[in-house]
């Protein structure tokens, strides 16, 4: 970091039919498929579980077949897996944000070296 600040980034985010997927959404993605639990992903992220629920919804209705398919709790205690699609979408998404990551340091490297020293230095007197 230089004098406090954040380095530099690159973030990769996806435009599918009207939603945006990014780093987010992945990762909760990614959770549903290791937890095999919505509940449980949010849980790990932070979040309550009807905010997970509709980032999980917003990012599916990009899509025409499903990401992930959920079983009602209950007795049988339910859960939600991953498709083929679901588990396809993190795969790609991963190997082109290392893709962009890994082409991106000569600007990130420019950045660091241009941008200020803290956001709230502009027009400090």
């Amino acid at each position: 970091m230089k004098n406090g600040t954040k380095n530099p980034g690159v973030r990769t985010k996806l435009f599918v039919a009207n939603e945006t997927i990014g780093v987010g959404k992945i990762k909760l993605l990614q959770l549903v498929g290791e937890t095999g639990s919505i509940s449980a992903a949010a849980r790990q992220m932070g979040m309550n579980y009807r905010r997970a629920w509709f980032l999980l919804d917003s990012m599916q209705s990009g899509f025409s077949d499903p990401l992930f398919e959920t079983e009602r709790g209950g007795k049988a205690r339910g859960g939600a897996t991953l498709t083929p699609l679901g588990q396809e979408l993190i795969k790609r998404y991963t190997a082109h944000a290392k893709l962009i990551d890994s082409q991106s340091s000569d600007i990130l490297v420019w950045l660091l070296g241009v941008q200020a020293s803290q956001p709230s230095d502009r027009g400090a007197s």
